[in-house]
């Protein structure tokens, strides 16, 4: 009987073992299966580092800098395979692996530790998992917990768009953040490089692009939608652009790092930096239009005249430069929210819609993209668009960005009609909205975009077939630039949010879970993005305040929430800042008129996890 509880009492404890060590890593994103034992990998000095001959030159120079900065370790680094009973690290290419393109499997064992995959993008990929599990601070010698780790993309395009128009961020951001957002295996950065406020690429045959377009009347300290339009004799100062050596050196840098950089120059609306640059891609001469650069807000006069064949001509010529800068096999032309009212006036754009029988502006909207369309593939490239591009004739061969809810159904409609859609619905996944209560944030939409919301999206509608999912090529998340004026804003709104788009786009639904996701936040990965030097939001942590006003009684019913779970509520209703020694909230409660509440969250060590809360009943 003794024997029988001591087996128990062992079986017992050996699941518990388990269960810390599953507990003390915090992958993001989420792997497909992982499982631990109880042995470990000790990672020092004296370990090698094998990579496939192939890959030598891009994968060990990567691997260097990533064990020196994290783990402070000069390591040996070699093609050739490690010697019998030589402690190892090895990353290897294996057609037979049963994973996908991307996958990888992750073995560390007591004596080696060892990445298997398909290609280069599995290898990186399996790496970045590899490091969740390096301690933050450097303890000299690491130990690693033994594992094996099976993990597959859910999706093959995990994007993430940079709005640099509205607001120009330099070279150094963009490989910043590169290099951040392929840490959680995101592969895909959508480069939106001009709009109305900004021309942001130089293109040699037309300088002006640059000289002109790419800066601006400064009207900095004014809000967005209230900034009064730029005079012709006002000094432009504000602004910047990419050089193509610049362009250059972010795309080598990015395929290194298993990103592919996807250009956006866009067309025939959002150009009002392109008409300021070349006035005569306009409709036609107009005496009181504007041909500045937009300095923020509503730019009217902003579409390139779709009539004028030299409106196709010039965009030829900027086509051919941007397909030979970017290797990508995309190139993406805009097509969004472009105002046709000046179309309806202009005799070419008439002329044209009478010549080809075109019903309506959207059927010439389709005629303008078609003929970009033909430009583009004769560059062997394939085209991308925002979903306007289906209005009218729609836009076949070209893929499709789907950003429109409501009234529209891009998301359905564009798979079921054959098109490749890339899911970047408005409602989860423009990060430009802010993430807290609005009062409590910074200046942006005022619509509510919270963590949870984004980490809770769906990016398959349940109404499409097993063929139309196929179309479904994956998901983006988008930051438009018209409020992150700076970069530490910027990072603001990107980041936890893009770790949760990273995590939609990378992980299956069944292995999702809120709670765990909010907690390897917390306990890893912010401590990493500190390391890292980037400015996130904690706004997770806020507690959202509301009331309803009885006034029959003369008295209100207060309602506090929070999106995360596992933390407690605190209040007061006398003004001072909350404590654990404060009001519990244990749901909604009543209080009187005028009556200050301050609340906020606290883990169970008593620690303020986010900014109080404060509003006053009225």
């Amino acid at each position: 009987m003794s024997k029988y509880f001591t087996y128990i009492l062992f079986f017992l404890i050996l699941g518990f073992n388990h269960q810390v060590v599953a507990q003390a890593y915090h992958f993001v994103p989420q792997p497909e299966s992982v499982s631990f034992s109880e042995e470990v990998f000790i990672l020092d000095k004296n370990t090698k580092v094998v990579v496939p001959k192939k890959f030598r030159g891009v994968l060990i120079p990567y691997l260097a800098e990533k064990f020196h900065d994290d783990l402070g370790l000069n390591l040996t680094y070699s093609y050739r395979n490690p010697e019998k009973g030589e402690k190892h690290i090895q990353f290897k290419l294996d057609k037979r692996v049963s994973v996908k393109d991307e996958g990888y499997l992750l073995e560390v064992q007591p004596a080696s530790i060892v990445v298997t995959a398909k290609d280069y993008g599995g290898l990186f990929n399996g790496f970045q998992t590899l490091r969740q599990t390096f301690p933050l601070e450097n303890p000299g010698t690491v130990k690693l917990p033994a594992m094996t780790v099976k993990d597959n993309p859910r999706f093959a395009w995990r994007g993430i768009m940079l709005d640099v128009s509205r607001h120009f961020q330099p070279k150094e951001f963009i490989l910043k953040h590169i290099d951040v957002l392929s840490s959680y295996k995101v592969n895909k950065f959508h480069w939106h490089l001009t709009d109305d406020q900004g021309w942001r690429i130089e293109i040699k045959k037309y300088p002006n692009l640059t000289e002109k377009g790419a800066w601006r009347a400064d009207r900095t300290g004014v809000s967005w939608w209230q900034r009064e339009k730029a005079t012709a004799e006002e000094p432009k100062t504000v602004g910047g652009f990419y050089t193509q050596e610049d362009i250059k050196e972010v795309i080598a840098y990015a395929k290194v790092r298993n990103v592919e950089v996807i250009p956006e120059i866009d067309v025939p609306g959002h150009s009002k930096a392109l008409v300021a640059s070349y006035p005569h891609l306009f409709c036609y001469d107009e005496p009181d239009a504007n041909f500045e650069v937009a300095v923020g807000g509503k730019a009217p006069d902003n579409a390139v005249c779709a009539g004028k064949d030299s409106t196709y001509e010039f965009l030829e010529g900027v086509i051919e430069e941007v397909a030979a800068l970017f290797p990508s096999k995309y190139l993406h032309i805009g097509g969004d929210e472009c105002n046709k009212s000046n179309w309806k006036k202009c005799p070419y754009c008439q002329g044209v819609k009478s010549e080809n029988n075109l019903k309506d502006e959207e059927e010439l909207q389709s005629y303008f993209i078609q003929k970009v369309h033909k430009i583009v593939k004769a560059q062997n490239k394939t085209m991308i668009g925002w979903d306007e591009i289906l209005s009218g004739q729609g836009a076949p061969g070209a893929t499709i960005m789907a950003w429109r809810r409501g009234d529209h159904n891009p998301q359905i409609t564009a798979p079921q009609d054959g098109y490749p859609t890339i899911m970047t619905s408005y409602k989860y996944m423009y990060l430009s909205q802010v993430q807290g209560p609005t009062f409590m944030e910074p200046e942006g939409p005022k619509v509510v975009l919270p963590l949870s919301k984004v980490y809770g999206h769906e990016p398959i509608p349940e109404q499409l077939t097993p063929e139309e999912v196929n179309r479904v090529l994956g998901n983006e998340a988008c930051l438009w630039g018209e409020f992150t004026p700076t970069q530490e804003h910027c990072e603001y709104m990107l980041y936890p949010r893009a770790l949760a788009s990273a995590e939609v786009s990378w992980s299956q639904p069944n292995v999702k879970d809120w709670k765990r996701f909010q907690t390897a936040l917390e306990e890893w990965h912010f401590k990493r993005l500190d390391q890292e030097e980037v400015n996130y939001a904690n706004s997770m942590f806020t507690v959202y305040a509301s009331y309803a006003l009885d006034q029959l009684k003369g008295e209100a019913h207060v309602y506090l929430n929070t999106e995360t779970v596992g933390y407690d509520i605190f209040y007061t209703t006398g003004g001072e800042d909350p404590t654990v020694s404060s009001i519990k909230y244990e749901g909604n409660f009543i209080a009187a008129p005028k009556t200050p509440i301050k609340a906020g969250l606290f883990n169970k060590e008593g620690k303020l996890l986010g900014k109080i809360t404060v509003i006053r009943l009225k």
